[in-house]
């Protein structure tokens, strides 16, 4: 009985298969950047304060600041005070 071969196995078998060379793939020259923000909070204004952590891919301290204090008070926080501003 004879087997009936696909184009692409066929190609394979002859040989012809284009295959793209693979890029190489190129460590990262820089790592990632990103910065921390840590910030004091407290749930409701009321309570003890929590440690909230954040981390942002902007290089602005500013930046990554406000977008940390958006996220926590997204999520029910009070923003208390800025406790660290780390770039990593």
């Amino acid at each position: 009985m004879q087997e009936i071969y696909s184009e692409e196995e066929m190609r394979k078998a002859l040989g012809l298969v284009e295959t793209r060379p693979k890029k190489a793939r190129a460590e990262a020259s820089q790592p990632v950047r990103y910065t921390i923000v840590e910030l004091s909070v407290r749930k409701g204004g009321a309570g003890l304060p929590l440690r909230f952590e954040h981390r942002s891919r902007s290089i602005s301290k500013v930046t990554a600041q406000l977008e940390a204090e958006k996220e926590a008070k997204r999520l029910g926080y009070q923003v208390w005070a800025l406790l660290d501003i780390r770039q990593i």
